[in-house]
């Protein structure tokens, strides 16, 4: 089991499809899920069951308006240590004014990713 869950179902623009893929699967714990998007050409949706109602899909890259994606740790921690050891760029656990705690990641094109402990 994942030491993270997907908030909501994003896009995330890539290069390199298919190593994007393979850092997903391999860093994230990810594995291919039906295709959900409705112009699906060219994309691979991700998510870490195939009965997930949430998923990442992957496909060309194309202008974004800077929305940093995010994805749910029951632990901050936790997933900053299991993402770390995996060889994920991590940055430091901060915490909100809120009181949540939450870090930045980046994949392996560098597009940002905000992990925080679920609500």
């Amino acid at each position: 089991m994942s030491v993270l869950t997907i908030a909501d179902s994003f896009y995330i623009g890539v290069l390199d499809l298919a190593a994007a893929t393979a850092w997903y699967s391999e860093k994230l714990g990810l594995q291919k899920v039906p295709l959900k998007m409705d112009d699906a050409e060219g994309c691979v949706t991700l998510g870490f069951s195939k009965s997930d109602q949430t998923s990442i899909t992957l496909g060309p890259r194309v202008p974004t308006d800077g929305r940093t994606q995010m994805l749910y740790a029951s632990k901050a921690s936790k997933a900053r240590d299991a993402l770390s050891s995996r060889g994920v760029i991590v940055g430091e656990i901060k915490m909100d004014r809120q009181g949540t705690h939450f870090f930045e990641m980046r994949d392996l094109e560098d597009n940002g990713i905000e992990v925080s402990e679920e609500p």
